[in-house]
């Protein structure tokens, strides 16, 4: 019984000696921001619509890629919010700067606005492939007025990433974002709204 007794305290002590390790998760967010160029202004509404994102990746992880139809999420690196809300307000905010249409808004709140902004988010990646790694994002804009489809945008964009790291691939990811709205911008600016 003694024995037993023994036993057990040098389970339980040694235990207790024993902890984990809770490593650290480093959060990231899609924050991209629009240069503040010269557009055409218009007296046109526009309501930015919340993206729908490919449901494989509208989730907090941080998918990426190392072969073919293989995804696998970061362990210890996290989107802050889901990709889905984060794009919303970075194109809400980015129209808002850009000032081509008089009023922007990003809930429908029964106005009949001008044209309706809808976002689809195909593919939005990290990949790695031997020595390098990559941005790999896939989005569609479609621009309504009076829900018929306007004109359709398209970005299918593969962008080397500086060094294989997740939080480099997040800064490359927000660049790609800032060029794909800047592309968007002179098309609208330069289409007949």
């Amino acid at each position: 019984m003694k024995n037993l007794f023994y036993l057990l305290m040098i389970v339980l002590i040694s235990g207790c000696s024993l902890k984990q390790e809770v490593g650290q998760i480093n959060s990231y967010s899609i924050d991209f921001i629009q240069n503040n160029k010269s557009y055409k202004s218009s007296s046109k509404s526009i309501l930015i619509e919340e993206p729908f994102v490919n449901s494989s990746f509208n989730s907090r992880s941080i998918f990426y890629s190392t072969k073919p139809y293989l995804f696998e999420e970061y362990a210890k690196n996290r989107w802050i919010n889901l990709p889905s809300s984060m794009i919303h307000n970075s194109l809400l905010e980015s129209f808002q700067s850009s000032k081509m249409f008089s009023l922007v808004s990003f809930e429908d709140a029964k106005i009949d606005y001008d044209y309706v902004l809808k976002t689809n988010v195909i593919k939005l990646y990290h990949e790695i492939n031997a020595d390098k790694s990559y941005v790999i994002l896939k989005i569609n804009f479609n621009l309504l007025k009076d829900e018929k489809l306007v004109k359709t945008f398209s970005y299918d964009k593969k962008v080397l990433v500086k060094e294989n790291r997740p939080y480099e691939f997040v800064n490359s990811l927000n660049k790609t974002f800032e060029e794909i709205m800047e592309e968007l911008f002179k098309e609208i600016n330069n289409s007949s709204l």
